[in-house]
């Protein structure tokens, strides 16, 4: 699904599984990929089993990656920014459109929070590189840091002026 802020993903595709690495707390997923959609979806967990990001499982339809996520973890339920029911459902599928871009979409079904099922569309594109998600709040180092490299800069500025 897509967060509000620090939506950077890594994908990794192999034959059996997909991984996605979000920056944002450094999530990932792993879904694992079937033959088909009723395989994939034989394969889901009991629903007592609520797994932290969901029971998701994957299949292909043509060249579309389909994947499939129930039992979303009811503290992600609740507190998500996308409210789900325990028996909501979310369909996502990923197509390659072109060598820089996948095309992205998801589908939120729950009858219980919404009157019909809707779905919001995205393209991937590369990024140069994943940073590490770190928040900064309250950081008191970093006056003391910042202070040390301006010091740092005037003497390497006032060394080179004496040359």
């Amino acid at each position: 699904f897509t967060p509000i802020y620090n939506n950077n993903y890594q994908l990794v595709l192999t034959d059996s599984h997909l991984v996605i690495h979000v920056e944002m707390v450094h999530d990932a997923r792993i879904v694992p990929i079937y033959a088909d959609a009723d395989s994939a979806r034989a394969r889901h967990k009991p629903d007592a089993i609520k797994p932290w990001m969901g029971d998701s499982v994957g299949w292909w339809e043509g060249d579309v990656l389909v994947v499939e996520t129930v039992n979303l973890h009811p503290i992600q339920s609740e507190q998500g920014q996308i409210p789900l029911s325990p028996k909501g459902k979310v369909t996502e599928r990923f197509q390659r459109w072109a060598d820089d871009e996948i095309f992205y979409s998801f589908t939120v079904d729950d009858s219980s929070n919404y009157t019909r099922p809707w779905t919001v569309e995205n393209s991937f594109r590369p990024q140069s590189r994943i940073y590490e998600y770190a928040c900064h709040e309250g950081n008191y180092a970093m006056p003391g840091i910042l202070i040390g490299a301006r010091k740092l800069e005037r003497e390497q500025e006032a060394a080179a002026k004496q040359k």
